[in-house]
């Protein structure tokens, strides 16, 4: 999703990658990145239409499914549900890679310079969006009323949209910067861990905001064990302790254990049964993570470019979901393409890889002709002559 600089070198299927080539990174951008954009194309039927603005998606709208659509969809979300911590990992790995003796400060303003800018201007055109649109439709009848929209709306658009991951990053490599001395001691670990097991515990309890987008520290663990595992070369160092046959049979092993804890927490009516800090998808995104890096088939697609297109993708692609939204509440005949209460299980989850597979595609399309503009800084990428 974050936009850095590095070789781009490929390798074929359980090679051994060079230690200054990071080509495995990319891989696992790709597929966390797609995950992301499907886990916003899942077909879910509408919350009720006096829902409060600020619990529109936060609202469990599995609950109001069969059984059998709800088992169906949960599957499908379970299986994209590591990318949000598979970036956190490529960012940290991405530190320890690269910051070395440098200045932590001159780090973080170079990551501020690079990612801040785009983000800001992408996440305004997101959020003026929906007030155009509320004001195109003449929804408030005062100023008062526009007002407390306004403020509803700029919560709810940085806090329950996929805006929420920079001001997340950026609190936690702050924090891991200023404790840059404590990160190899082993207390500062498992400090990290406890608050981890904290926040897997609470899904259960809801001591806290349950879902993992109000987890503010929450992903400072993922960030810390990217840099750890960039700067020890765990990656190179877990083929002695793990065959892949091993690893790929533990993270199936893991996945179904996912499953179960949704099924759970599906059962006690949990507003939020995929949390990504459940304990089951934190192990499970981990042990895909390192999967990931040893079965790389990005030498087959070499049309794609994670590491300059990623974070283009992360930026705007809620903008084609919103444009497909709408589409499909206009034209009647598109209507077959969104939830129906007599449509199988296995039809959403159809539908919800075809939705997932368009947007994608439309974003990367319109990703790359920025990519090749004078506006491509829009996209994290240097300002200048394209390439």
């Amino acid at each position: 999703m974050l936009s850095t600089t590095q070789p781009t070198k490929t390798h074929p299927i359980d090679s051994d990658p060079l230690k200054t080539d990071y080509a495995f990174i990319n891989w696992v951008r790709l597929i966390a990145m797609f995950s992301i954009v499907m886990v916003h194309c899942l077909t879910f039927p509408a919350p009720p239409a006096s829902t409060p603005i600020n619990q529109l998606l936060a609202f469990p709208t599995a609950n109001l499914m069969t059984n059998g659509q709800a088992a169906a969809i949960l599957t499908l979300e379970q299986c994209m549900r590591f990318g949000t911590l598979h970036f956190f990992i490529v960012a940290g790995f991405l530190i320890g890679k690269t910051l070395k003796d440098g200045s932590a400060i001159s780090y973080f303003r170079r990551r501020l310079t690079t990612i801040a800018y785009p983000f800001l201007i992408a996440f305004g055109l997101y959020y003026l969006k929906s007030l155009g649109f509320n004001i195109a439709k003449g929804e408030f009848g005062s100023l008062a009323d526009f007002s407390s929209y306004a403020v509803d709306k700029l919560i709810v658009s940085l806090l329950d949209t996929p805006y929420w991951f920079i001001p997340t990053y950026f609190f936690s490599l702050a924090i891991l910067l200023a404790c840059r001395p404590y990160l190899a001691r082993a207390w500062f670990g498992w400090i990290l861990v406890a608050v981890n097991l904290l926040y897997a515990v609470n899904v259960y309890t809801g001591w806290l905001a349950a879902r993992h987008n109000y987890a503010l520290f929450g992903f400072l663990f993922y960030l810390w064990l990217g840099y750890i595992i960039g700067s020890t070369d765990a990656v190179m160092k877990s083929r002695a302790y793990i065959s892949t046959k091993a690893l790929a049979g533990l993270t199936i092993a893991l996945f179904g254990f996912a499953l179960l804890e949704i099924y759970i927490l599906f059962n006690a009516r949990s507003g939020d049964p995929v949390n990504s800090l459940r304990l089951s998808n934190q192990l499970f995104a981990i042990a895909l993570f390192f999967l990931l890096t040893r079965v790389n088939y990005l030498h087959k697609l070499p049309f794609l470019h994670p590491r300059t297109e990623s974070f283009g993708i992360y930026l705007y692609h809620m903008f084609f979901v919103i444009v497909l939204g709408r589409a499909i509440d206009l034209i009647p005949q598109m209507r077959a393409f969104t939830y129906q209460a007599d449509y199988s299980g296995l039809t959403l989850v159809i539908l919800s890889l075809l939705r997932g597979l368009l947007i994608y595609t439309l974003t990367l399309l319109f990703v790359k002709a920025i990519a090749t503009s004078r506006w491509r800084w829009l996209i994290g990428l240097r300002a200048g002559k394209p390439a």
